[in-house]
């Protein structure tokens, strides 16, 4: 009998869902955008257990896809600890050219640049 953690076990059955069909740099800007809403998730703010759960989910399995087509290896039971495998392939992912941290901070700055000044009374 192989022991699966319930991540694991979740993770795995949204992969076998997965649909889409994006690749480079939609998969990119997807796994960024997937990346930025499960770290602004903030229970102390009122957001629920369910969407923290949602949020990780969409990013691992984004991140893994992405994985995937860079030929880096890794399989959804690698999840187990799902920060530090997280971690582990974000760093894989640097050495293939694909600097998930670095282009997440220039998306960012980019925003705050088109965001309108705020009023200040």
């Amino acid at each position: 009998m192989v022991t699966m953690s319930m991540y694991v076990d979740i993770l795995s059955s949204a992969l076998d869902t997965w649909v889409d069909e994006l690749a480079g740099s939609a998969l990119v800007e997807y796994v960024l955008a997937c990346r930025a809403e499960m770290l602004e998730i903030d229970p102390r703010y009122g957001e629920t257990a369910y969407s923290s759960l949602a949020a990780e989910v969409a990013y691992d399995r984004a991140l893994i896809k992405l994985c995937e087509m860079n030929y880096v290896t890794v399989t959804a039971t690698d999840f187990a600890f799902p920060s530090q495998e997280r971690a582990r392939l974000e760093r894989k992912l640097a050495t293939v050219g694909i600097d998930l941290v670095g282009l997440a901070r220039r998306r960012r700055a980019n925003l705050k640049l088109l965001a309108p000044p705020s009023r200040q009374p």
